[in-house]
């Protein structure tokens, strides 16, 4: 699985992609859906590295397929999971306010990249990224946090 992200196009940004979260790809493989035609995707390597590590063997092959038909841009950063220290000094080199609205820094960091990326997210992290004082605070960036699909 890891040579599969490897063999990925890889770059240190993109604009106006849209950012998937590993929950959203987990439940998009769990309910057995695709993503829509005439949008261009990415992942983090953040992402990447939860996507490898909390996987099933059963996500690990509907993954595969998911990434033949829908090949994401993986765009690379500097922080890696488990990392504290460096989730909170990354969100805070984007937007040192970003903590404030969203408590989780691994949370934090998928948005850091959508507003470094002028992204529009996908997740279903209904905890901490749909909140009404983060989507205020959004705002600011034009930025659309989405948790379905056929809301693109």
């Amino acid at each position: 699985m890891k040579e599969l992200f490897e063999s990925l196009k890889h770059v240190d940004n993109v604009d106006g992609y849209v950012f998937l979260d590993t929950c959203f790809i987990f439940d998009l493989l769990d309910r057995g859906l695709d993503l829509k035609n005439g949008y261009n995707y990415a992942v983090s390597s953040f992402t990447v590295e939860e996507l490898l590590k909390v996987g099933r063997h059963k996500d690990k092959i509907q993954l595969r397929k998911l990434l033949k038909s829908f090949p994401f841009v993986v765009v690379n950063i500097d922080v890696h999971i488990g990392d504290w220290v460096s989730e909170k000094k990354f969100v805070n080199s984007i937007d040192k306010d970003l903590l404030k609205y969203v408590a989780d820094p691994s949370d934090a960091v998928l948005m850091a990249v959508a507003i470094k990326n002028n992204s529009i997210v996908l997740t279903k992290d209904k905890h901490h990224l749909f909140t009404v004082m983060l989507e205020n605070f959004l705002k600011k960036y034009n930025l659309k946090v989405l948790k379905e699909i056929k809301d693109l």
